[in-house]
Order: C-alpha cells, then structure tokens, then sequence
C-alpha cells in the first residue's frame, strides 16, 4: 500500500480544538468533526450536485430486537427524506429495539 493512502485516512483521536463560527453552539460542538471544502480531485463541492447525489441515496438502518425466542437483526432500507423522521421513531421509544448500525446504501447507477 503507498504512503499516499494515508492521506485520505481521518484521525478523530487527535487531540484537536475545532473552530468554527458557523457551527452550532449547542449539541454538535460536542462532538470531532473535519470541515471538507474540496473533493478527492480538489473541485470546490456544488451544493446543489450533493443535494441530487443525497436524494438518490438510502440507509441501511440495522435493528436489534428480542423476538422472545432469541435476538434477530431486522435491516431496514430508508430513504434519504425520511432517515431523520426514522430515526426520530427511535428516540420516542424503545419498543421498536435499538439501532446497531447505520450504513449508506448508493444504488450501482450512481456509481
């Protein structure tokens, strides 16, 4: 593997302060973040381009529940619109199991 690689790789275990007027004083400055300015070939991100690479992507929303006779995982696949309103289910209650992993699904036409 060459050295260049690395480059990519972003270490969260630093210890960084990051500061940034536009962030949220709240709930988000809580947690590490890195600010991307620019793609892998240095071109500016267009806000609307990620808005229609965003609307065509799902979520994997993988649930832990107790059926009784054992733990299964049920695998749900949720929309970009509606992740938040999914997520927001979990929050209210505990009834539906605990959320285990989140992953993005990008169909092979985007690729």
């Amino acid at each position: 593997m060459s050295d260049d690689t690395n480059d990519k790789v972003i270490d969260f275990t630093k210890k960084s302060i990051n500061i940034d007027e536009n962030q949220p004083k709240s709930f988000l400055k809580e947690f590490q973040y890195v600010k991307l300015t620019k793609d892998d070939n240095g071109n500016s991100f267009k806000e609307e381009s990620l808005r229609e690479y965003a609307q065509k992507c799902f979520y994997i929303v993988t649930i832990m529940r107790n059926t009784g006779l054992g733990v299964a995982l049920y695998k749900y696949k949720v929309p970009f619109d509606y992740l938040l309103t999914f997520l927001n289910e979990f929050r209210s209650t505990d009834a539906f199991g605990k959320i285990i992993d989140i992953e993005r699904y990008i169909p092979e036409d985007l690729a």
